[in-house]
């Protein structure tokens, strides 16, 4: 914490409480609001993906409709509406369709950790990485540093060694 010089003569372990209160409480409403802002996105690629699939199993190709609500969204809401975000967030929903998992393992997770969560092709490889950045509170550098160097991969190789 800052070192301020303390007026009014309180005590320092008074103010020092009262700090730690107030940063206790701006973590948890980060937190808070980072979930509502992966929920919100989740949310718009679902949308998204049943627009696209209209009742159908398979979506139609080439139906632009990703460019088409982009320009519709960012006049009023802004570039994080475009269109390059609005396929993250349909990706978002396609690589992660059970909300309640998801859920269970955003409290410390950004949306930089899930864009680079949607990098990861193999689904369990993914679930692993997920649950284990967001247990283990994994910065986004030390999540991209996993991924990058296969450590599901080698762990997994790991345990296949040790049971062969």
């Amino acid at each position: 914490m800052k070192s301020i010089k303390l007026n009014h003569n309180l005590p320092e372990a008074f103010v020092n409480d009262v700090r730690s209160i107030i940063e206790k409480g701006r973590r948890q409403a980060y937190s808070v609001a980072g979930n509502i802002v992966l929920a919100t996105y989740w949310n718009i690629g679902r949308r998204i993906v049943e627009e696209e699939q209209n009742g159908n199993s398979r979506a139609e190709y080439g139906k632009n409709l990703i460019a088409a609500l982009a320009d519709n969204l960012k006049k009023e809401y802004g570039s994080g509406y475009g269109k390059r975000n609005l396929a993250y967030y349909r990706q978002f929903y396609l690589s992660f369709t059970d909300i309640e998992i998801l859920h269970e393992f955003v409290q410390n997770l950004t949306w930089t950790h899930i864009r680079r969560l949607l990098s990861v092709s193999n689904p369990v490889a993914r679930q692993w990485y997920l649950a284990h950045a967001s247990k283990d509170m994994w910065s986004t550098t030390t999540l991209d540093r996993n991924i990058c160097s296969q450590y599901y991969e080698r762990r997994l190789a790991e345990q296949i060694e040790k049971t062969a």
